[in-house]
């Protein structure tokens, strides 16, 4: 029994030995292969090389790429002889030998394996023939290339068939350098051109590309050279650097637009003033008349990344073309997390554009078959968001993590701003998405652009902290507003307002809000005032993720102007409407019942429970706010078939949390906009209660 031991002890510690020499490519390469494979973002990502064009092929490549450098760094460090020192160095063992000679030969398949294997799961079995086409080429290559090459090899590590060698030849010390050179021009590429290159090396390609820059610069820059040098392995150097450097580069401060001389003064209202004015206009209009039923809408649009984003947007835009356009003229406000800011965000933006120059002559609405907005918020979120902003962190922003001072531009929030603008501006030819958030309403005397609250989450408290037209007081217990005069956020985009509330890490880091100071007190901003580090701005749905707690809190604040309307003979009939994507989520009831409750997985439960439990009540805390919302609104007014409207998603829409969906993804949600509907899609109630034209 004790030699047993011994002798498991001793091959535990040569295999440590090994797997040390090639952290890198070990690691990553099984580490990510899975992650790609079971890791829901990573399977629906894989999706997009799908799509006809290029994508595919520069995906086949940088797989390839992948598959190489695993198998070629492994080779290298787990062949060359170093001084000796180290347990491997010594050893020339069978056992030893055979792993130095299969292990990367199995390291070298093992991407284009996998992925062969998820493509045919995700019902692509082209692609998965393509996979597995390439990880056979890979084996027969790497099993069989000194037989086809023998005359190169003669000399080389002594003989045509040796494990172990003594040095490498000039050509290898080329071939790393000149792949490493590669890495570095697709990383200012990405850095200059983030929009442009992401359109062809889509995200998993990115991947595939950067695991096999991190692979060579790991085992045979920080390994290898660095044990050449009789030096110890720097291996674990990144990390030592990411730890230190922290605490100076932080570079994700939120992105503000220049100050100019002649910029208009930012654009602020009084809940109960604006109230006042926006149903006066409808009064001029004649849409507001005593006595006749005038319905008034506040929307809540529940987060979920893309999904979430094209869902609300594509909910708005239907209630609006086959309304047409009145249901925006009932609309007063909207509150938005995460990708539902994205959709609120957007679809107030094609009412802004209709109301400045007709939206029927934007690019976007030519030939449009189903209504302009819908075929407009198409064109605006059928995008690829996720493989600009993944390009910025695996190259840019990764860059930045190991250097002790901070660089704005390499900013990976700014590739995600930076994409949505210029999707708005290629599908409507406008600029708005890139302009000051406020100016949003600075051309709309009809007041039909609705007011948005856009909802982050402070890092350090936990409290909410909204963007808005409106004035974020009293009224909103406990939250911070982001215009706030002594925050240095008045010159943010609409673009970046949005971002704000959309900051689910790891994807948009958290971003860094500054304010003003003279001295220790915070002053309004002004031109030449002192900024200082003031908190840290993450996604809403940290705090609650369906939007209704600032719909509950706007509507108790609109109950005083309301109450003088009715007093003049004005029946003005609130409805709160929820846009939720969670699929098949239910409605909310008074009460759980316990046989829907579910056990998870007891796997490492002493580990993933706390995290899971936060996760989870993310989704719980949204319902517990729906169930309120609905309770008050019976505090406002009598309960109504009307009164709560609630817009959910069935099961086969499940998709996960992400900034890119695939075209059939698109097609699936699109066909929930069709009829007849059901009770959880109620078009029809919401179009029935909108007064005649």
């Amino acid at each position: 029994m004790v030699r047993i031991v011994r002798v498991v002890g001793e091959r535990g510690k040569e295999v440590g030995s090994i797997l040390w020499r090639c952290v890198y490519s070990f690691s990553l390469t099984l580490l990510c292969s899975a992650g790609l494979a079971f890791i829901p973002q990573g399977s629906e990502s894989l999706r997009l090389v799908s799509d006809p064009g290029w994508t595919f092929p520069i995906f086949i490549f940088a797989v390839a790429s992948w598959s190489t450098a695993a198998w070629y760094s492994a080779r290298l460090t787990l062949g060359r002889v170093f001084d000796g020192t180290s347990l491997l160095d010594r050893t020339d063992t069978p056992f030893v030998n055979a792993i130095r000679m299969w292990l990367p030969r199995f390291l070298g398949i093992v991407p284009a394996s996998v992925l062969s294997i998820q493509f045919q799961r995700l019902g692509e079995p082209v692609l998965a023939l393509a996979c597995f086409l390439t990880a056979f080429a890979m084996g027969v290559f790497v099993v069989k290339r000194r037989a086809w090459f023998a005359s190169r090899f003669r000399g080389f590590e002594g003989q045509t068939t040796a494990i172990r060698f003594e040095s490498l030849q000039q050509r290898t010390v080329l071939t790393v350098s000149l792949a490493i050179l590669l890495t570095f021009i697709l990383l200012s590429a990405v850095w200059i051109w983030p929009v442009e290159v992401t359109r062809f090396v889509t995200a998993p390609a990115l991947l595939c590309f950067a695991f096999a820059s991190w692979i060579l610069f790991g085992d045979l820059v920080l390994t290898y050279y660095f044990k050449q040098a009789k030096l110890p392995s720097m291996a674990a150097l990144p990390l030592l650097l990411f730890v230190v450097f922290s605490l100076w580069n932080d570079n994700h401060q939120v992105k503000l637009l220049a100050t100019g001389a002649g910029d208009a003064p930012v654009i602020r209202r009084q809940i109960d003033a604006h109230l006042d004015a926006w149903l006066q206009t409808r009064v001029d209009s004649g849409a507001l008349v005593p006595k006749r039923p005038f319905p008034l809408f506040v929307v809540a649009a529940e987060g979920g990344g893309i999904r979430a984003a094209y869902w609300t947007g594509m909910v708005l835009a239907r209630l609006q073309d086959d309304s047409g356009a009145r249901f925006g003229r009932h609309l007063f406000a909207l509150s938005g997390v995460s990708g539902g800011s994205l959709g609120i965000g957007a679809y107030a933006a094609l009412v802004a554009d209709a109301g400045s120059g007709g939206l029927a002559g934007t690019p976007c609405a030519g030939g449009a078959r189903d209504g302009a907005y819908q075929t407009c918020m198409r064109k605006v979120l059928q995008r690829d968001f996720l493989s600009p902003t993944l390009g910025y962190a695996l190259y840019p922003d990764m860059l930045q993590r190991f250097l002790p001072f901070a660089i704005p531009a390499a900013d990976r929030a700014r590739a995600m701003e930076a994409a949505w603008a210029q999707g708005w501006e290629n599908a409507t030819g406008s600029e708005r998405f890139g302009r000051r958030f406020d100016q949003l309403w600075a051309a709309d005397p009809a007041m039909n652009v609705p007011s948005l609250l856009l909802n982050a989450t402070l890092v350090d408290g936990g409290n909410r902290i909204i963007a808005s037209d409106l004035v974020i007081d009293g009224s909103f217990p406990d939250a911070y507003d982001a215009l706030d005069p002594v925050l240095d956020l008045r010159q943010m985009s609409l673009s970046t307002a949005v971002h704000n509330s959309a900051r689910f890490s790891y994807i948009s880091p958290a971003g860094t809000v500054s304010a003003c100071r003279e001295g220790e007190a915070l002053v309004a901003c002004a031109p030449g005032r002192e900024r200082a580090p003031w908190g840290r701005i993450i996604d809403g749905g940290y705090f609650e993720n369906s939007g209704v707690e600032s719909v509950r809190d706007l509507l108790f604040a609109m109950r005083p102007a309301l109450d003088r309307w009715r007093q003049r003979g004005y029946d003005i009939d609130p409805a709160v409407i929820v846009i939720s994507n969670s699929p098949d989520a239910i409605a909310p009831r008074d009460k759980q019942d316990p046989a829907g409750a579910r056990m998870d997985t007891t796997f490492l439960s002493e580990l993933l429970a706390p995290p899971l439990g936060l996760f989870n009540t993310r989704t719980a805390r949204a319902t517990f706010a729906v169930t309120a919302e609905k309770r008050d609104m019976a505090v406002i007014l009598p309960a109504g078939p009307t009164r709560f409207l609630w817009f959910g998603m069935p099961t086969k829409t499940h998709t996960p949390l992400g900034w890119a969906l695939a075209g059939p993804t698109f097609r699936g949600i699109d066909t929930l906009l069709e009829p007849p509907y059901d009770n959880r899609r109620p078009f029809d109630l919401v179009l029935k209660s909108l007064p005649p034209p």
